[in-house]
């Protein structure tokens, strides 16, 4: 496939990177120098300087070859302008990252496809999402949903009074009660697995499992004896994601505080809010903390744009009191290191957004994709078509390559917890764990059948 890519940030380099090592033909553009240059240094990919609302740009980009062209830069008017040119070139496929609700939410004036638009990923709309989804599963800290929210992605830490600590995978699924859910990931010192029989659940692990969305209520006192709801929330910021997020929460959690250190947003976000209360201050002023008794949080964002206010502040406040955390960060670079200094929930926005983007990118019946531990994995939701050679294989024929794994499939609207002589139906939707370097062949096992398969 060939690929024309606009901006060369975090996003951008992601996307090539990934695409480029899958074989793909890339060529990215942006008008800084210094991305430009380090594009054509690390990646097998044309780096391209200049103003991509050039048609001129555009065209030494080969964007008349062009299969699909994405617009990733910080300005959703850049990347609207890159799809409407795109669209003139006779691109067929057209994304855009747009970060204003308004092209995206339900109150929009125009779609997407209105704006030359093919799929629109808004950064903002998936966080306050995945967000919510925590909220609403006390104990988790990664959650991603398939097959239109029946099958539930959820990771969990386990603690000392977790019941399937010191069980391995072989005893849980023993038990036939048990066979509601699949571990699917583990992370052991730092270092992911996926796991097999004999692997051995620990105290400190954590766990991925796949779970029927109406058995989660069942399958979470297993990961841990007690979890209480979420009744008060304190969210460190109100720009705008923060407010949105507000918004959403007050439906259903009774008490809610944002701390905001700039006055006339604080004023803004108090006149937006109809239940919430809005405090100006700062996040990381112990004095403003107890005032607002941060002892009785069940949980504290941190949702402002910088990166260190928000590690200090959430630091802060578990220090304080507050049981859980999540914070927001920008830098890719801080994700491995959240989890060792007390970080519960880590979120980055522009990973978020290549996991939203690579769905469209993939070959084949690709539904979806979640990456797991900054990049180390994927889980990716397929449905094979008619003509896929998988249809009507036993899962031990498929020759899985070891670093993938089969965790769940969905049939008839339930989840089967597949074995190996389970077979593959038409109108299965197939839930696969990978790592990075088995894509390609997990792309090749679920294409079309040949002669020979």
């Amino acid at each position: 496939m060939k690929v024309v890519i606009v901006g060369a940030g975090i996003v951008g380099f992601n996307l090539a990177q990934e695409l480029s090592q899958e074989g793909h033909d890339i060529a990215i553009i942006d008008q800084d120098k210094k991305k430009i240059k380090l594009i054509s240094e690390k990646l097998d990919a044309l780096a391209i300087h200049g103003n991509a609302c050039l048609p001129s740009v555009l065209v030494e980009a080969r964007i008349k070859q062009a299969d699909m062209v994405i617009g990733v830069t910080e300005k959703d008017e850049v990347n609207l302008m890159v799809c409407f040119l795109g669209h003139k070139f006779k691109v067929p496929q057209r994304l855009a990252r747009l970060r204003q609700m308004e092209f995206t939410n339900k109150n929009q004036i125009f779609t997407p496809e209105e704006l030359y638009v093919n799929h629109a990923i808004n950064p903002g709309e998936i966080i306050i999402d995945t967000i919510t989804k925590i909220i609403k599963t006390p104990g988790a800290n990664n959650v991603a949903d398939f097959g239109n929210g029946e099958i539930l992605l959820r990771g969990f830490d386990v603690p000392e009074n977790a019941p399937l600590a010191g069980k391995s995978l072989e005893e849980l699924t023993a038990v036939a009660e048990f066979n509601c859910f699949q571990v699917v990931a583990l992370v052991q010192n730092g270092e992911l697995i996926l796991p097999g029989p004999k692997d051995i659940i620990n105290v400190g692990d954590k766990v991925f499992i796949l779970v029927d969305k109406e058995l989660l209520p069942l399958v979470l006192p297993m990961l841990n004896r007690k979890v209480d709801e979420i009744q008060k929330v304190v969210i460190f910021g109100a720009n705008r994601l923060a407010v949105q997020l507000a918004e959403v929460l007050e439906k259903f959690i009774p008490d809610i505080s944002l701390i905001e250190p700039n006055l006339e947003i604080a004023k803004t976000a108090a006149d937006r809010l109809s239940k919430s209360v809005v405090l100006h201050g700062s996040g990381t002023d112990p004095d403003l903390l107890n005032d607002i008794n941060i002892q009785e949080a069940d949980l504290f964002l941190s949702l402002t744009n910088d990166d260190e206010a928000n590690i200090l502040a959430a630091l802060l406040a578990k220090r304080h009191g507050a049981r859980r955390n999540v914070v927001i960060t920008q830098d890719p670079d801080y994700l491995p290191i959240l989890d060792s200094i007390g970080m519960d929930v880590t979120i980055n926005p522009r990973l978020i957004t290549v996991s939203a983007l690579l769905k469209h990118l993939r070959r084949g019946q690709v539904a979806s994709v979640y990456k797991l531990i900054e990049g180390e994995a994927e889980v990716i939701e397929i449905i094979p078509t008619e003509d896929s050679s998988v249809l009507g294989k036993k899962i031990r024929k498929l020759k899985l390559p070891d670093h993938a794994k089969l965790g769940a499939i969905l049939r008839d609207g339930e989840m089967v917890v597949p074995n190996g002589d389970t077979i593959l139906e038409q109108g299965d939707t197939v839930i696969v764990i990978t790592l990075p370097d088995c894509i390609e062949k997990i792309e090749k096992i679920f294409g079309k059948r040949t002669f020979f398969s």
